[in-house]
């Protein structure tokens, strides 16, 4: 009977260790799939020169400060507002982000949920 047991947590081991790799492939795949998607839309010189993800998040960084640079002298010429010195203040910001179901957010990246169990240990 002490063997059976032994046996079954065993198989039980093994299950949990099987799902938590899948699992774990699983969000690796997705991660791959973001900074993929970013590396396109990052200029670079080559334009097809592979970046790491530690230059990707760097180049993507200073993409995002040159084009809010681009944006607020655009809106501080078109307002006349170079004086405030801020140009920060020219966009809205938010204090929360709105209440979305995670679905919904997955869906609109295209990225697929692992399904019910994907909490289970």
């Amino acid at each position: 009977m002490k063997s059976g047991l032994n046996k079954w947590v065993g198989n039980l081991d093994m299950t949990r260790k099987i799902f938590t790799n899948s699992r774990e492939r699983w969000r690796q795949q997705n991660v791959n799939s973001a900074f993929a998607k970013l590396r396109e839309l990052i200029p670079t010189h080559p334009p097809d020169k592979k970046l790491s993800k530690n230059e990707t998040l760097r180049l993507a960084m200073r993409y995002i400060n040159f084009l809010l640079m681009v944006l607020g002298e655009q809106s501080l010429q078109q307002t006349g507002a170079a004086s405030q010195g801020n140009i920060l203040q020219l966009f809205p910001q938010r204090s929360h982000l709105p209440d979305v179901d995670n679905r919904t957010l997955l869906n609109d990246y295209g990225v697929s949920a692992p399904g019910p169990s994907h909490g289970a240990p």
